[in-house]
This record gives C-alpha cells, structure tokens and sequence, in this order.
C-alpha cells in the first residue's frame, strides 16, 4: 500500500511538470512563430499568405497553408465548406456556457474543426460522477477546474487554436464583457435562470444562441436570436428568429424543472446534442440559410426508441420583452430572483444535501435513535430554522410508583415487570411509523365525560372526553394507567395528542381509463405473425401490427387522432411504446421481397450474397490506359521545366482550390461531357506539346484520359498522358511541401 501511494504521487508530480513544460512550449511557440500559432492570422488578400511556392516555383496552395490543408482536407472537400468555408471556420471564435455532458462533445468537434478561437465557461470542478458523460475530463483531473481541464484536453486536440478558459460563475456583472467577445454563443447549461439570461444576452448582442439540454434519455436542440442581414424572409427584412422568452414567456415553476444530479442521464445522449451543437454552430459560421438550421424549429431526440423528431416553435413574438422593436427588458437583470430558481447548481446541491440530512434524521427519529432536532434563529426581521440540537434516543422510562394504581383491581401497572415492559417497547419501535401511530390509537379508548365543569370566568371546559390507556399483555389488552403507558412505549403525551387528532388519510387510487382505453386499442388492430420461417421454426413470439404504417411514430399519431376524435384523452407516447413491448408487437415495413426479418439480418435471402470490400470500393489502383500514355511524376516536372505542356487537373472546385500546381488548367470530371468534353478533345488535337492529366491519386485522371482518348483519331493518340500516382506521386518524388490530404 505504501508503494501504491509513492506511485501515485509521483505520477501526480510528473503529470504536472509535463504540464508545466506543455504549457512552456506554447508560450515559446507564439513567441518564435508569432501568427503561425494562431490561424486567424491567415487572413485572404495577404499575398505572402496566399501563396507557397517550390524551388522550381510550380505549387501554388491557395488561401490556406499546407498544415491546414492537410488536416482539415476532409472537411474542405464538401461543397457547403470548401476554401472560403474553412477560411471562416478558422476565423470564427465560440463561446461555450458550460463544460459539461453538452460542452464537452460540441468543444470537442469545434476544436477539431478548426474554430479560431474558443472560449470556455464553467464554476465547477471535476467530480467522478461527471467523467461518464462529460468526455473532456480525466480520472487524474478530479477535483481541478472543468475549465482548465476542458482547455488542457482541447488544446492536446487543437493546438493550433486559440483556447480561453474562464474558470467563473456567468451572472449579469460579467456576461456582457465576456460575450461579446465572440460570434456565436453555445448554451450547455442545465438550469433555466442561465437559459434566459443567454438569450436576453444573445439579443443585446446580436449573436445567435445554440441551446441544448438532455435529460434521462431524451434531448432537445434549436436556436434562438438569431439574426441574419444576407438573408431576408417573406416580407424582404432581414431574418430574425424568436429567442427563449418569445418561446417561454414566463419561466415555470421550480419543482418541475429536473436536473441530471437528481433524475439522471444516459452519457451518449448529452454527447449526441452537444454534437449536433457543434454542427449548428458551424452552419452558422458558414452563413446557412435558416431553413437549412433550427430556427423556429426544435430537434427532440428519444434514446430509449431511437426516433428523432422536430417540431415548429412559435415565430418571433413582435411584442417581446426582448428582441421586440421596443423592448422592456434592456439590460440583464437578477434571473434567480425571476426564476424563483438558483443559477448555481452548487446552491441545488447544498439544499438536496439539507434535505438529506433532514430526512436521515427523520429516519432516526422515527426509530427511536439520537437525532439532531430543530430551533429557531432570528436574523433582523427573518427567522431561520437550524438543525442542531442534540435529541437523545428513546430509552424505557421508570415503572409506576402511583399507590392508586397499586390498590387496583382494573390496572396492570404493578403485575409488568420490566422485563414485560422492556419487551413492548422493542416490539412498538421496530414497527413502521404509520403503524405506530395505528397501534397507539388502538389502545387508547376515548370515554365521554359524564359532567363537564365550568371554569372560573363561567366558561364550559373544552374537554369532552377522557383517555384509557391499555398495552397488550400476553396476547390481551390490559389497563394502564397514564404514566406507565408513555414511560413503556418511550413517547410523550404531546405525540398522543397529535396522533390521535390526525385521521388516516386515504390513499388514491390512480385512474387506470387511458391506459385502459390503449390496450383495448391496440388489441383491436389487426395482427399477422412473422414471415421469416426461420424465427418462426426457433419458436419465437414476436408479432406484427399489418397496418400501412412507417414506425411506431406513425402508428402512435393515428391512435392520437383516432382518440382525439372520440372526445377522449390519448396515453403517452411512452405508455404507447411500453404497452406495444409488453404484448410483443412491432412494426416491420419490408424494403423488398427479400427483407422478411427485422430481428437478425442474416435471416433474409441477402445472406446468400457475399458482401465483401470489392462490391463496395473500386480498385485504388486502376490500370485502363496503355504504358505509353502513363508518365511519371519526376517526368512532368521535367517537360514543365523545358517547355508548356498542357496540363489538366480533373479535380473538383474545392480541391483544386486549395492547392495545384502552377499553370494547369481546372477541368472537373465531372463536367467532362458533352460540348466540354467535345471542345477538350479540339484542344488536344490543336496542341503540339503533351497534355498530361493529373488528379489526386491517379484514377479520375486515367478515365478522362480514357474519354478523350476514344474520340481522338490515332495520329494524336500519343499526346495524351496520365501522371501515374496524381498529386500524391508529386508530392513524394518533386516536392515534399505540397499538402497530401
């Protein structure tokens, strides 16, 4: 054991040094290469920028430099990004509300996108129960700030961009400073006063707002206050969507509100929203139209069916106390006040762990032990309830010394010895609270009073009736008196009073008509067994509901209607789901004639097939042209340093943006037909020097060749070449520097 903690000191010691030195190589890395560290320097127009030429001045890279090419390459080959697109994404800066279960995947694939800047918000430290969901943090970085170690994680990802941790609560002093900093702001918070001071926040600033929260299994993600001036809507004014209060006018009350420290959350749900956060926030960069993003609209994602679902939100409210042409809400105001909620997820968690305590001390009082009870504390004007003072356990209490009760008949005082006594009262306090109470009102019989006195100011005497105690003795109900019955069972006569003032309550019974009326639904609808006579020869159980219906989403919405339109209140979709599950239906709509199996996939007749990487992928290698139209990397180099052949580069736009060689001519293949293809093949024949065709590994340039080759006649056959291997040939055999993406 003593082994084990020198270990894991000394692992704890190093893991600091090599921060230390990480964040000394940093330091020494913007100071040598200045703007190189930071991406944003790379700004379009600077020509010293813009181009990266070889000893033989033949590479041209565009706007982007080789390493950015190289690493972002996939990304840049879609058409919505490309160059220009890429350019944005490393210029773009992001403020991210919360490195959490949502923070954390969103920082995670905004950082591995490239985002300039990103900047990182959270009070909080690492605790064990965060790292199944929150995929920044590290067993070794409990206990140390979740800002800290979500920028330490991030810049290990990305350390090319810039990081700012900011290791503080976001409340109305410091929001606004902090903000409008940066172009798009990420709400991964899970409270509500948080949610409207972003928005009303995002509407003073005028940058859009990407809210997310997930619970349980389900998640939901859309945008609010967003704004654009490069796309107008129905009326030709600039687009603006709503923000939180158009949507939610009045915050809702705090006991409905849940919380993943109290009701729980499935990891990869948060990491699914937090991705699709992400996702939005660079179709925000890139300056999407809005009915490509979740404007006006909400994703609502269901783990437990796996079904995604988007519903229409309320438009922009024009009478908004925020993002309205006159608004009444200016500036940011104290949200937990209107919220009637903390802010702060600490303050939840130091009420919950109060209201813990106090039911574990309810618990020992209601057993008989030691407790902590309450008193009173005045503070001005308030009176504060504190939960310190010392109750002792029940303990036995002393026999009847009464001479009355000696001389009776009737009263068993004296006959309990207090081994008798001792008996009863470990048997009372081993019962249940309720039953306590029940078992006190047993023995007690309430007898009439014969004659009612008066008082001394001529008033009547509230008393109506008198008690006579008994305990079970021996299987019967003996009389005790007074005394000995608080003293055996250990309470006072204050409990008496109370319980037996109090009635039992009646328990309600919960009413059963909906899902009553949903079983009866769906024993009606029509129902077939399997069709793969394979689950049937297994013995299996499953049915099918034949009805024309996509998913059990559809099915649910015709029950809803149908349901609706009898006046009567439909079950949940949960309830809906539950109940299909319990009777063992499902909803199986076959994509062909062989597709009979929706339980295991290699029961249908495609398992005769034989899948294999040949039926999915091309040869990488294609050979389709003779060896006499086939060149060399180092050979085109050399007929480009003697002469100008024709070089044609069949790449699409956005490759051949982001890095060519010099003095070629972009031809896409994808064009290569018709009058393109027919002006092309005039262009070979005209030209007296070799027109060789490059792409990026050699095929696409081989089947254009291919194309031009079988409509030129035979004398200019020998013309046409195919750089063997593309740009990757090119960059292993002339030029090191040129970007292999």
């Amino acid at each position: 054991m003593e082994r084990l903690c020198t270990l894991e000191n000394e692992i704890k010691e190093l893991r600091q040094k090599l921060k230390e030195k990480e964040d000394e190589m940093s330091k020494i890395r913007r100071e040598l290469f200045g703007a190189q560290g930071d991406f944003r320097a790379w700004i379009p127009g600077q020509d010293q920028l813009e181009t990266s030429f070889t000893d033989a001045g033949t590479v041209q890279c565009g706007t982007l430099p080789k390493w950015a090419i190289e690493r972002y390459s996939r990304q840049i080959l879609l058409k919505d990004i490309g160059v220009h697109g890429q350019m944005k994404i490393c210029q773009a800066k992001v403020l991210i509300v919360g490195a959490g279960g949502l923070g954390c995947p969103s920082a995670m694939y905004l950082a591995a996108a490239g985002v300039g800047e990103i900047g990182i918000i959270d009070y909080d430290v690492v605790e064990i129960t965060n790292i199944h969901r929150q995929v920044l943090h590290f067993e070794q970085d409990e206990n140390v700030s979740k800002a800290e170690s979500a920028a330490s994680t991030l810049r290990s990802i990305n350390s090319r961009i810039k990081v700012t941790p900011y290791n503080l609560q976001l409340d109305s002093k410091n929001a606004m400073d902090i903000a409008s900093q940066y172009d798009v702001i990420l709400d991964c918070t899970d409270n509500v006063p948080t949610r409207y001071m972003l928005s009303d926040l995002s509407c003073f600033i005028k940058k859009p707002l990407i809210s997310g929260s997930a619970l349980k299994m389900e998640g939901q993600l859309t945008i609010y206050g967003y704004r654009s001036e490069s796309h107008k809507d129905d009326k030709g004014s600039s687009y603006q969507g709503p923000c939180y209060r158009c949507v939610f006018p009045t915050p809702p009350s705090p006991d409905v509100v849940g919380s993943c420290s109290a009701h729980g959350v499935a990891g990869p749900v948060p990491g699914v929203i937090g991705i699709l956060q992400a996702m939005e926030a660079l179709k925000i960069i890139l300056d999407m139209s809005p009915d490509k993003l979740l404007v006006e609209r909400m994703l609502i994602f269901d783990a437990e069916d796996m079904t995604t679902r988007t519903v229409r939100l309320r438009k922009r409210n024009p009478s908004c106390a925020t993002c309205s042409d006159n608004p009444t809400v200016t500036q940011l105001v104290d949200y937990e006040a209107y919220c009637s909620a903390p802010a702060n997820d600490k303050k939840k968690h130091e009420a919950r762990l109060r209201t813990e305590r106090r039911i574990e001390e309810k618990i020992k009082r209601m057993t008989g032990q030691s407790y902590f009870g309450f008193r009173t504390h005045k503070e001005g004007t308030q009176k504060k309830w504190i939960q310190d003072v010392q109750k002792s356990e029940r303990r036995l209490g002393p026999s009847c010394n009464s001479d009355f009760c000696a001389r009776s008949n009737r009263r068993y005082c004296k006959k309990l010895t207090d081994m008798d006594r001792m008996e009863i009262f470990q048997k009372f306090w081993k019962l249940e609270w309720v039953e306590k109470k029940n078992y006190v009102r047993s023995l007690i019989d309430l007898v009439p009073v014969k004659r009612r006195r008066i008082c001394l100011k001529n008033v009547q005497c509230r008393k109506v009736d008198s008690k006579v105690y008994n305990l079970f003795f021996n299987s019967e109900k003996v009389e005790v008196c007074r005394v000995t019955f608080l003293n055996t069972l250990g309470i006072k006569e204050a409990m008496v009073r109370c319980w037996l003032a109090q009635k039992p309550m009646k328990k309600t019974v919960k009413n059963r008509f909906k899902s009553q009326n949903l079983i009866d639904y769906i024993d009606k609808l029509p129902i077939i067994d399997s069709k793969c006579p394979i689950c049937l020869d297994s013995g299996s159980s499953v049915k099918y509901v034949d009805l024309n219906v996509k998913n059990q989403f559809h099915l649910y919405k015709i029950y809803v209607n149908d349901t609706l339109s009898k006046n009567l209140k439909p079950a949940s979709r949960k309830t809906f789901s539950k109940v299909l599950s319990v009777k063992n239906l499902r909803i199986f709509k076959p994509k062909n004639e062989r597709d009979v199996c929706d339980l295991v996939q290699e029961h249908n007749d495609s398992r005769n097939y034989n899948f294999n990487d040949d039926f999915y992928h091309n040869d990488l290698s294609l050979k389709i042209l003779p060896q006499e139209n086939r060149i060399t990397a180092s050979q085109v180099f050399e007929l480009m340093g003697k002469g100008s052949p024709l070089v044609i580069d069949v790449r699409a736009g956005p490759e051949y943006q982001m890095c060519h060689v010099l003095n070629t001519d972009n031809r896409p293949i994808d064009g290569l037909r018709g009058s393109n293809l027919d002006q092309l093949v005039g262009q070979v024949e005209e030209s007296r020097d070799p027109v060789i065709f490059i792409c990026r590994r050699g095929n696409d340039s081989q089947i254009a060749a291919k194309l031009v080759l079988d409509r030129l006649p035979e004398v200019h056959r020998s013309k046409v070449k195919d750089m063997t291997g593309g740009l990757h040939a090119w960059a292993a055999q002339v030029d090191n520097n040129f970007p292999v993406y």
